[in-house]
């Protein structure tokens, strides 16, 4: 009697272990299928697209941690917070943001997320993904995103042009100037100086030096302040002026005898371009 109590009890716990597998399971199907990231440039937003394969009969909640997302320029690491889920359909695209500390309600079959990478320096960034669910690691991957360094733009060029006003007092010559790309690429940190010599005496009698940026098939103006000349220079027929010009920072000062050449160049990645004016002309009455 002991020894069939003893073997129905057995049958009933194995029973009822089978049940608790079979409604449970081991443990979540779900694997990474796929991951991929289009080719993205220094400080540009990207997306790592990952494919979460459910193989079970049910829906089930998973949670997703992915390390290295973003990286500034000191190599600090920071993981994304948002998770972008697009769910298709045969009329219409429907994209949901939700929160990394959110669980992901995966369907039966492929499920496809999204999360932001974007990275501030050129180089090779592995991506770190992991799928967890009732508290054990069910899959993890690496994806190495690769950042390529910005194209050096090759076609810049310098154009520097200039407004001339009479006065009783003197002439002033009001010089803008354009910092030219017609092509490809882009640069952040094009040095560009400012020379003025005196053509008489063959003394520089001013310089200065600002940092300037460039985009793709873009015209940038060289000024310190909006709206206003690059620089001036006053001709005087007898005293200065007086006139500051403000906010204009380069201004040049000269008499009736004076003339000056005015030259501008900038420079990146060992290359320059430079531009000149000679001013007065000659050609004006003065």
């Amino acid at each position: 009697m002991r020894k069939d109590t003893i073997v129905y009890v057995s049958i009933a716990f194995f029973m009822l272990s089978f049940g608790i597998v079979w409604y449970y399971g081991t443990g979540h199907d779900v694997h990474i299928a796929d991951m991929s990231a289009s080719p993205i440039g220094v400080q540009e937003s990207g997306q790592l697209d990952i494919v979460l394969q459910n193989n079970g009969p049910r829906p089930v909640d998973v949670w997703l941690e992915v390390e290295n997302t973003y990286v500034d320029s000191n190599g600090v690491a920071y993981s994304s917070s948002q998770l972008i889920i697009s769910n298709k359909s045969d009329k219409m695209q429907h994209v949901e943001y939700l929160s990394l500390e959110k669980p992901i309600r995966l369907l039966p079959g492929n499920n496809s997320v999204s999360v932001w990478i974007g990275y501030v320096l050129p180089g090779k960034y592995p991506v770190k993904v992991k799928v967890v669910g009732n508290g054990r690691t069910l899959d993890e991957g690496t994806y190495l995103v690769e950042v390529s360094p910005p194209e050096t733009p090759e076609n810049l060029s310098l154009k520097l042009e200039y407004e001339m006003e009479s006065t009783n007092t003197s002439d002033i010559y009001r010089i803008y100037g354009y910092l030219i790309n017609r092509g490809s690429g882009s640069a952040d940190n094009i040095s560009t100086s400012l020379t003025v010599v005196n053509e008489e005496t063959g003394k520089q009698v001013f310089t200065s030096s600002h940092i300037y940026g460039v985009e793709e098939y873009d015209k940038t103006p060289l000024w310190t302040w909006p709206d206003y000349p690059y620089a001036v220079v006053e001709i005087a027929h007898g005293e200065p002026s007086g006139e500051s010009y403000m906010p204009v920072q380069n201004v040049i000062i000269g008499g009736k005898e004076d003339r000056f050449r005015v030259n501008v160049t900038s420079t990146w990645q060992n290359r320059s371009v430079s531009s000149e004016l000679l001013l007065p002309t000659g050609e004006e009455e003065r």
